[in-house]
């Protein structure tokens, strides 16, 4: 496995969530502080998804650019910038609530 690329490193709005990626869009790891244990299943997975999908398109919109660097047209599966700013606008609404446990 390659190794996390800090440059794809993407924390969760309430910075309880951290989530890792590698070269290509590979997720590399996710890390949980005590705090996001407080809110309910739903919301906390909900919250690591959102943040591993911001993670993964930086690392994939690296890829884009190597792909166009060398003189190639991406096709429309790659990612595009504008991918991103929708998956952090999602992100950056994201809240975690705490559990009525």
């Amino acid at each position: 496995m390659t190794n996390a690329n800090p440059a794809f490193d993407t924390v969760h709005p309430s910075g309880h969530i951290l989530v890792r990626s590698c070269r290509g869009g590979y997720m590399h790891s996710v890390a949980l502080d005590e705090a996001a244990m407080e809110t309910d299943a739903e919301t906390l997975a909900q919250g690591i998804r959102l943040t591993a999908d911001v993670s993964c398109l930086k690392a994939l919109l690296e890829v884009r650019e190597e792909i166009i660097a060398a003189g190639h047209t991406p096709s429309a599966e790659v990612p595009t910038p504008h991918d991103l700013d929708v998956a952090i606008e999602k992100l950056l609404a994201h809240r975690l609530r705490r559990s009525d446990r």
